[in-house]
């Protein structure tokens, strides 16, 4: 579950959260609006079950998006092109 929010810089601030015991997608999408604050979000499914560890270790399951999209995802800018004579 990501939050992506702009910052002043035009860079997206990402917010991540793990939702545990959750029951099925309408108790998430409750969630998501209580939390959300206006902000972009991004709904994943694990596709494996992980246990919960501490926050700083990472998660390692491949996740499936259900809902939203990566603001930083877009049309790829060409900032150099080199040129033959």
């Amino acid at each position: 579950m990501n939050f992506w929010q702009p910052t002043a810089g035009g860079a997206w601030s990402l917010d991540a959260f793990a939702l545990t015991n959750v029951e099925d997608i309408h108790e998430v999408l409750r969630w998501v609006n209580e939390h959300a604050h206006g902000r972009r979000f991004e709904v994943f499914a694990e596709m494996h079950q992980e246990p919960t560890g501490p926050f700083q270790t990472p998660r390692k399951t491949g996740l499936i998006r259900l809902l939203g999209s990566d603001p930083n995802t877009g049309e790829p800018v060409a900032f150099g092109v080199m040129v033959q004579d």
